[in-house]
C-alpha cells in the first residue's frame, strides 16, 4: 500500500473586518455608479461578521477523515460542509479511496485488522492487551470526536523515563492526523489551564496532548472534567467582557511518569500503563527500530484497519434505543463496542465498563474514602450481614464523635481519621466538629467499593459497597446531623 501524503492541517480562525471584506469580494463584485469595482463599505462587512439569523452556516469542527455514524452510515465529503452538524469536511482523495465497504468488514476482516494493529503497529509498545486496545480506542475517538456528546480522556504513564510514553502517543496521533503532534505544557495554575483550554477549543483542534506533568502528579481540573462531559464549552474570552461557546470535541491525552487522574477525572479516564523491566528501557530490542517512521510509512494500512474495526461493529445494526455501557454511551456504541468486538475476534476480552470502574476504584480519593469509611465502620460497628445483598452497616454517629476520636490520644483510628478529616491541622491542635461535619457532608451518598470480587471458584475476601448516609431528625430542629454507613455485600 502506498504511503499517504501529509495532509493539510486546518484550524477554525475568526476573520477580522479586512479578511471578511476580502472573502466577500471573492464572490460579489461591488461597483459604483460608473461601473468601477469598489470596496464594500465597512458597515456591511460588520453586518456579516455579527449575523444571528442563521443564514450563514456555523462551523464547530473540521474533519479531515470520514466519520462513521451510529447506524453504520458514512459521513464524508472531499470538500463540503455538513450544515446540520456544523462540520467542515476537507478529506484528501487518497483517504477517501482507502475507505472499506461495510459488507467487506466481516468478522475475519476485523480479526486481521485488530491483529495488525496490536501485533504490527503497536508491537513495540510495552503495554498489556487492554492497554493496546485503549490506545486503539483513543485513535478511533479522534476520528469520531465530532459525533460524541461526551468523551473519555486517556492517560499514558510508566514508572521511568524512556519507556516509550511519548513515542506511543506520537504514533497514535500521527496515524490519525498524518503529522507529528504538538504538545501542550501542563500548568499548575488552574486559571492558565482554563484560558489555554478555551483557545484550543476555539481553534477546533482534534486533540490536546498535555505534557510536562510532574512525576507522580494526581491530575484533577474542573475545566477539563467539564469539557469531557459536554458537547460545548462556554467561557469568557480573554481580554474582553464577552462569553463565547465552542465545541468541546478535542480528545485529551496526558503523559508523565506515574501520573494518574484524581477526583471526577478518574471516572472519565482510561489508563494505559507501559511496563518497564530495565533501567534503560530505551535500549531494549525493537521490532521496528523507528516506530514513528514505520507508522508514517504504513499510515494507509493503519487507517484502513481503523475503519474495518469501526464498520465491522455489530452494535451499529442495533436500534437507537439499544442499551449502551459506560457513562459515555455514544462513545461506547461507536468506539468502545467496536474495539471490544475486535478483541473478541482474536479471543481476547476487553471490557471498557470494567476498565472505567477499575480506574475509578484506584482513584486516590476513592481509596482514601474507602479506608476512612472502613475505619469508622470498625469503630462504630453495627449488626453483621448474613448473605449477599444484605444491607447492614455502622451504628449512628455524629461529627462530634469523629472529632472526639481525632482529639483522643488513645483511639486506635486517630491517625487515619485525622489525616482524612483535617490533614493540615497543626500538631497539638484540636479538631473542630464544624470542620469534620463539612467533610462528612461532602461525602454523603457517595458509594465506594471495598475489597475485590471473588474469583469464579468462590474463594477470596469478596467485595462490598460502603455509603455514608445522613440522618435528619425533623423534630430535632437545628441539632447536628447524625450519620451512618450502609454496607451492601456484593458477592
Amino acid at each position: 500500500m502506498t504511503k499517504l501524503p501529509t495532509p493539510e492541517q486546518w484550524i477554525i480562525h475568526e476573520m477580522n473586518e479586512m479578511e471578511m471584506a476580502e472573502e466577500i469580494e471573492k464572490h460579489i463584485d461591488y461597483v459604483d455608479e460608473e461601473g468601477r469595482s469598489v470596496h464594500l463599505p465597512m458597515q456591511f462587512v460588520r453586518h456579516f461578521l455579527t449575523r444571528h439569523d442563521d443564514d450563514l452556516p456555523i462551523i464547530v469542527a473540521i474533519a479531515t477523515l470520514p466519520i462513521i455514524l451510529a447506524d453504520g452510515g458514512i459521513l464524508a465529503y472531499e470538500d463540503d460542509i455538513d450544515e446540520l452538524r456544523g462540520i467542515d469536511f476537507v478529506i484528501p482523495k487518497e483517504v477517501m479511496a482507502l475507505l472499506p465497504r461495510r459488507e467487506d468488514c466481516t468478522p475475519e476482516a476485523v480479526k486481521k485488522a485488530m491483529q495488525f494493529l496490536t501485533d504490527e503497529w503497536l508491537c513495540d509498545v510495552k503495554a498489556d492487551y487492554a492497554g493496546k486496545a485503549s490506545l486503539i480506542a483513543a485513535a478511533l475517538s479522534i476520528i469520531e470526536r465530532s459525533l460524541l456528546p461526551n468523551r473519555p480522556a486517556f492517560f499514558v504513564t510508566a514508572g521511568r523515563r524512556g519507556s516509550g510514553k511519548t513515542t506511543a502517543l506520537i504514533m497514535l496521533i500521527m496515524a490519525v492526523t498524518g503529522i507529528h503532534p504538538a504538545a501542550a505544557a501542563w500548568s499548575s495554575n488552574e486559571e492558565e489551564r482554563r484560558k489555554a483550554l478555551l483557545s484550543y477549543f476555539l481553534y477546533g483542534v482534534s486533540y490536546i496532548l498535555w505534557d510536562n506533568i510532574p512525576r507522580g502528579a494526581q491530575i484533577s481540573c474542573p475545566h477539563i472534567e467539564k469539557s469531557c462531559t459536554a458537547s460545548y464549552y462556554a467561557d469568557r474570552r480573554l481580554g474582553v467582557s464577552e462569553m463565547v461557546a465552542t465545541a468541546a470535541s478535542a480528545i485529551h491525552f496526558f503523559t508523565g511518569n506515574n501520573v494518574s487522574p484524581r477526583g471526577d477525572l478518574a471516572s472519565r479516564s482510561l489508563m494505559v500503563r507501559l511496563d518497564v523491566d530495565r533501567p534503560d528501557p530505551e535500549n531494549r530490542e525493537f521490532k521496528h527500530p523507528d516506530p514513528i517512521t514505520w507508522t508514517e510509512d504504513n499510515r494507509a494500512e493503519i487507517m484502513q484497519a481503523f475503519y474495518v474495526i469501526l464498520l465491522g461493529n455489530p452494535k451499529l445494526d442495533e436500534p437507537r434505543n439499544a442499551p449502551m455501557k459506560t457513562r459515555f454511551k455514544i462513545w461506547w456504541r461507536l468506539v468502545g463496542s467496536a474495539v471490544e468486538n475486535a478483541a473478541k475476534q482474536v479471543d481476547e476480552t476487553v471490557d471498557f465498563e470494567k476498565l472505567f470502574l477499575n480506574q475509578d476504584e484506584d482513584s486516590e480519593d476513592d481509596v482514601s474514602l474507602a479506608e476512612v469509611l472502613t475505619t469508622i465502620l470498625d469503630s462504630w460497628p453495627g449488626p453483621p450481614p448474613t448473605k449477599k445483598g444484605d444491607v447492614c452497616g455502622s451504628a449512628t454517629f455524629k461529627a462530634s464523635d469523629i472529632c472526639g476520636a481525632i482529639n483522643s490520644q488513645t483511639h486506635k483510628a486517630q491517625e487515619t481519621l485525622r489525616e482524612f478529616f483535617c490533614p493540615t491541622l497543626p500538631d497539638g491542635a484540636k479538631a473542630s466538629s464544624v470542620t469534620v461535619g463539612k467533610v462528612l457532608k461532602g461525602h454523603v451518598d457517595e458509594p465506594v467499593y471495598v475489597g475485590k470480587p471473588k474469583p469464579a471458584g468462590g474463594e477470596g475476601e469478596g467485595r462490598w459497597t460502603l455509603t455514608l448516609k445522613a440522618i435528619k431528625d425533623p423534630s430535632a430542629g437545628k441539632a447536628p446531623l447524625s450519620y451512618k454507613i450502609n454496607k451492601i455485600v456484593e458477592d
